[in-house]
């Protein structure tokens, strides 16, 4: 086994991008070009060397101005179901950044391996139940070898799981009182969506079998917070204090599972709560959302559907996804209502890209970079969200990158919340 990934002199790399390939994977690696500090020493990997070589190429010829460290950065080549080759890979570098899903199939013996080699890692997975098996298996080795695995950095679950930690802080610093339960409300986005991403959807609904489709509509049920202010909400709900009506919100499942661990492992409160919903214009359009995307997952069950959304071109295959300028246009706004014994406040998080690309990848590149060069004793080892693992030293990197986060004591109106430049 190899020897601490923090003071080994002989790792090769820093950051190695696992899935370069990948949609996602390629503007990963365009923006550690532009973003790493230039002396990072940065890899490419996957399992074509064509490929790989192709990115690289192209992306020199795109990026002028970094072309030099996009044709620094040495390809590696691997296969995930190779259990050996992915030690041989993560002992290499000090930090793996993955983009290769659905995880649950091609994400396990990458992330066994980094923990065997003390090698941190962190992906964009939303997968929470794999997140939490790898939790199970591997927490206490990480643990006992100080290493970090932080999963869940994307798009999935950055906004919601940073948002909590920043206003538990404020509760615990401002109030002196313990956070009891946070209502998130997105109240503005634009952004596409790529076939990987819908690939690892699809994947994740059919392995989970009978319970994924209903945890992700119907069991979504009433907080059952001490604030008595947050009880009795249903899928479909009249928001006080947006004005508006709330629907069901696609992610809302995994954010608040994510939130929710975090807030115990972190000890937001007793019996902290984290509920996610989306608003909408209209009572008729919040029950028109939340009825397409019930019939929408269920048409991503079964192959047959799904290759007829393919041929039709409703969706993309895996391997396309939105435009750069499409991506460039998009943006979200994430309203956060927060409650303690005797206040209520609120937050916002927001950013000015498409959030499932733009956004993602400024996570996941930050994720990066803060394991690799940020590592300090306020980090927390283990298989964790990012809040637990990295917390205030990813919400500073976050923040330097124009990514909105910020606390008030005033309500914040969700005509603001909504706007793409804030």
């Amino acid at each position: 086994m190899s020897t601490s990934a923090v003071t080994s002199p002989k790792r090769k790399y820093d950051i190695l991008i696992w899935g370069a390939t990948s949609f996602t994977g390629e503007r990963l690696v365009e923006y550690l070009a532009a973003n790493a500090p230039g002396d990072t020493r940065i890899a490419i990997g996957g399992r074509n060397q064509t490929k790989l070589e192709g990115v690289r190429a192209r992306l020199s010829a795109k990026h002028p101005s970094v072309s030099s460290a996009i044709e620094a950065m040495d390809i590696v080549i691997g296969d995930s179901a190779d259990a050996a080759r992915m030690h041989e890979i993560a002992a290499q570098t000090r930090v793996v950044a993955s983009t290769v899903g659905p995880y649950a199939l091609y994400g396990t013996n990458l992330i066994r391996a980094c923990v065997d080699e003390m090698t941190d890692y962190c992906d964009i997975t939303g997968e929470v139940p794999w997140v939490k098996q790898m939790h199970c298996e591997l927490n206490d080795q990480a643990v006992n070898s100080n290493v970090h695995i932080a999963s869940l950095c994307g798009f999935d679950c950055i906004p919601a799981d940073l948002g909590c930690m920043m206003l538990a802080e404020h509760a615990r610093e401002h109030f002196k009182e313990p956070l009891l339960h946070v209502k998130g409300s997105i109240v503005g986005i634009r952004g596409g969506v790529s076939g990987g991403t819908l690939a690892t959807m699809s994947s994740q609904i059919s392995t989970e079998a009978k319970g994924v489709l209903s945890s992700q509509i119907a069991t979504h049920k009433p907080s059952t917070s001490n604030s008595k202010q947050f009880k009795k909400r249903g899928i479909i709900h009249y928001d006080k204090t947006l004005q508006r009506w709330q629907t069901y919100w696609l992610m809302s499942s995994v954010n608040s599972a994510t939130a929710n661990w975090a807030g115990s492992v972190l000890g937001y409160g007793p019996d902290f709560e984290y509920e996610e919903s989306m608003s909408t214009r209209s009572l008729v359009h919040a029950v028109a959302i939340a009825l397409g995307l019930f019939y929408g997952l269920i048409l991503m069950m079964f192959s047959v559907t799904r290759r007829a959304l393919y041929a039709l071109k409703i969706i993309p295959k895996p391997g396309e996804g939105p435009s750069e300028s499409f991506t460039q246009r998009g943006f979200f706004s994430l309203h956060m209502e927060a409650s303690t014994d005797n206040h209520t406040f609120y937050g916002k998080v927001a950013g000015s890209s498409d959030p499932g690309y733009g956004e993602t990848i400024k996570y996941l590149g930050e994720s990066a970079l803060c394991l690799a060069f940020d590592r300090d004793e306020s980090f927390r080892p283990g298989v964790y969200p990012p809040s637990v693992i990295m917390g205030n030293a990813l919400l500073r990197r976050l923040r330097n990158k124009n990514c909105v986060f910020r606390v008030s004591d005033e309500p914040i109106p969700a005509i603001e919340s909504s706007k793409k430049h804030v």
